[in-house]
């Protein structure tokens, strides 16, 4: 094994040039990750046999424990975008809170209900409807562009059945069940204390120049989109059909939990508050809304769409995996157990640090949360850590910073019809402030766990 500073240095080379592979030299970041996967196992003294059983555990093992989960959230979220059920449920939340209130409405919709739907798709179905409200309310686009991105980030990584936290879960070896309401618990109040300091920067502080952080030439609208709006409102299902779906999944994965703390054992209910048949029910209520509105092709075309989205989301997953199989082969547990041993709340820090780094450099929430949990998951036993905690931190650590390198970054800009500055001051500072508030609520709940 190599000496603790050789280590160390090997671990910084490695993700330095996984991370300039993935934003000078454009490689997807699946190569990005078998590359220097096997990179840091010949560095540091792992076998080329090893690497190579590595590679192939590393990958079955996760796909084992979230491939069918994420597949089947994916499926979900296109089917309810496709029927017009994310409209209808922010439009409701919006009569609730009021046009003033509407920041709020965006950011804890979007961060508690809607985790399902899959980042990008809920970007462009909620976008046109957060911009109209912005011009109803007499706001400027900030106001609503902030709260959106961070509440996509909140629901993609703080909650179940969010892409990025069921990719954490299988790394760390935990179920949906762990996590379902202390995700809730601290995603919901993180959004709306985020949201509150993010109006406050943006429109107390006046942070937002409309002559310079709006750009109107880059506005994505298509006429005959932008024409077939008010067709599209009067055909939204009803607030029950819309919720129909993630009711369901809710409702069997709490009823797995609660029965057996009410002294109820039944098979049947254990069977049915399995994550992956709770997923599989709300995918099956979506597909029978959508064939009664769109019939069977319909149907067919939303799932060919989806599965053609979730392949990409499956290997990155996957292949990150494997890094963590090869990060345990390395020793560098070791190494941070004797760095670890005299402060509880390094680790948690580190894991958070680690993601948010990797963030600001790929872009990508999954894979900066799933690295961070990759270094510190073999050592949470011996730290008696809480591994809910750890996900949790992995899981703010991965909304930090996201900028150029992330695709969404460039959707929000032309979707809301911002300039890159004015999408810096939104998408970027939205999800990082959301990210350090996440945190805080984290190390606070440390103490007491």
């Amino acid at each position: 094994m190599r000496s603790t500073p050789w280590l160390i240095a090997d671990f910084v080379i490695v993700f330095v040039a996984i991370a300039l592979l993935i934003v000078r030299a454009r490689l997807n970041p699946a190569l990005a990750l078998v590359l220097g996967t096997i990179a840091l196992g010949a560095m540091t003294g792992v076998s080329l046999d090893d690497i190579t059983a590595g590679l192939n555990e590393g990958f079955g093992g996760l796909m084992a424990e979230v491939g069918l989960l994420i597949s089947l959230g994916v499926i979900m979220g296109f089917l309810m975008s496709s029927y017009g059920a994310v409209q209808r449920i922010v439009e409701g939340i919006l009569k609730i809170f009021g046009r003033r209130g509407s920041p709020y409405a965006f950011g804890l919709a979007l961060s508690s209900v809607t985790p399902a739907i899959y980042f990008d798709v809920l970007l462009v179905v909620v976008a046109p409807i957060a911009r109209r409200v912005a011009a109803r309310s007499g706001r400027p686009v900030a106001s609503l562009a902030g709260p959106v991105a961070l509440g996509l980030a909140a629901g993609n990584a703080l909650v179940v059945p969010g892409a990025a936290m069921l990719a954490y879960l299988g790394a760390m070896s935990l179920s949906s069940s762990d996590i379902l309401i202390q995700g809730f618990a601290v995603a919901v109040p993180a959004a709306a204390i985020t949201t509150f300091l993010y109006l406050l920067v943006i429109e107390r502080l006046r942070f937002w120049d409309p002559a310079r952080d709006e750009d109107e030439a880059a506005l994505a609208v298509d006429p005959a989109e932008a024409g077939a709006q008010d067709d599209r409102d009067a055909r939204m299902p009803g607030m029950l059909t819309a919720l129909a779906p993630v009711a369901t999944v809710l409702l069997l994965i709490l009823v797995g939990i609660l029965a057996p703390k009410a002294g109820i054992e039944v098979s049947v209910l254990d069977f049915l508050g399995s994550p992956v048949i709770a997923l599989l029910a709300g995918v099956l209520v979506a597909l029978g809304i959508v064939v009664t509105r769109q019939g069977l092709a319909g149907q067919e075309q939303v799932v060919d769409r989806a599965l053609a989205t979730a392949g990409p989301i499956l290997v990155v997953t996957a292949v990150a995996g494997s890094l963590g199989v090869i990060i345990t082969e390395t020793g560098m547990q070791g190494v941070l157990k004797n760095l670890f041993e005299a402060n509880e709340t390094l680790p948690l820090l580190l894991v958070w640090s680690v993601a948010a780094v990797l963030r600001m450099a790929i872009g990508g929430q999954t894979v900066s949360g799933l690295t961070a949990i990759g270094i510190i998951a073999p050592l949470v036993g011996d730290l008696g850590l809480s591994p809910v905690l750890v996900v949790l931190a992995a899981g703010a650590g991965g909304c930090f910073g996201g900028q150029f390198s992330d695709n969404a970054f460039w959707m929000l800009r032309s979707l809301f019809g911002l300039s890159t500055r004015g999408t810096l001051k939104t998408y970027t500072l939205a999800q990082s402030m959301l990210s350090v508030v996440t945190l805080v609520i984290v190390l606070v709940a440390d103490v007491f766990v």
